[in-house]
């Protein structure tokens, strides 16, 4: 068991990484330095250095959560995190991109406008900041055909299969039609993102908004796109700490369900 030196340490060693690029000082130190103090210890010393999720995933789901929020300042603080951790600015703007099918336009207009704000400090950001000029496909149904083959080589057949026999299929066609040929056939294949980075930022969005019919099927979808469960596990807490942890509680009994129908033993 940590100590409290020992997180406050482990804290101190990773913002001397991340720091140089941040506003200082934190206007919480002199409002409350407990709540500095309890932020410092639990979060930077304490769940973003546990083992078992990669620190850039980490901050995928972060960034994800914080967009959810959508508080200008939390979401910023997140994205510049996210940048001195190595991701592009396109890889960011591609997450907000893509979290417009799974938050809503609102917050994503809102978080792609706090990203452009951040990029715009730096020189060495606004360098890296390229984006996609391929070509889109001119119809929906190569569209369709395109993200249907992308969706089973990245999360496997029975998502693909899932998702083609949806409600919303069946329900509303046509909307169904436009968004998922959209949203598989074109934004995944202008998205930088990898494989886990994607299936880390729609597991957090859906236990952000407490979506936990489609975090259940998700769930399974992540460890057929190679996540193990304490990855995902790992990807809940992280969010947990920005979004509250409540959350945490009543998205891990979901995954419990998960794990148990498929005979999988979380490695403590």
């Amino acid at each position: 068991m940590k100590t409290a030196k020992q997180l406050s340490q482990q804290a101190d060693e990773f913002r001397a990484v991340i720091d140089a690029h941040l506003p200082k000082p934190s206007p919480m130190i002199r409002i409350s330095p407990d709540h500095t103090l309890i932020g410092n210890e639990v979060m930077w010393g304490g769940i973003w250095r546990e083992p078992g999720l990669d620190t850039r995933l980490r901050s995928v789901a972060t960034i994800t959560a914080q967009c959810v929020n959508g508080h200008d300042f939390g979401l910023q603080h997140q994205i510049r995190v996210g940048l001195t951790l190595g991701m592009t600015p396109q890889m960011i703007k591609s997450m907000f991109v893509e979290l417009k099918f799974y938050a809503g336009v609102p917050a994503s207009v809102f978080a792609l406008l706090m990203a452009d704000k951040v990029i715009s400090e730096r020189d060495a950001w606004k360098a890296q900041d390229t984006g996609n000029d391929a070509p889109w496909l001119d119809s929906v149904d190569e569209k369709m055909q395109r993200g249907r083959a992308q969706r089973s080589k990245d999360w496997g057949q029975t998502a693909d299969r899932e998702l083609a026999a949806s409600l919303t299929q069946d329900m509303l066609p046509g909307a169904a039609e436009i968004v998922d040929s959209y949203l598989y056939g074109e934004i995944w294949q202008r998205s930088p993102l990898t494989v886990k980075e994607r299936m880390v930022m729609v597991l957090s969005v859906l236990m952000c908004r407490q979506h936990m019919k489609q975090l259940k099927r998700h769930i399974g979808y992540a460890l057929d796109a190679g996540l193990n469960a304490r990855e995902i596990c790992e990807t809940f807490a992280q969010c947990g700490w920005y979004r509250g942890w409540p959350h945490v509680e009543d998205a891990l009994e979901i995954a419990k369900e998960v794990f148990a129908e498929r005979n999988i033993a979380l490695e403590k």
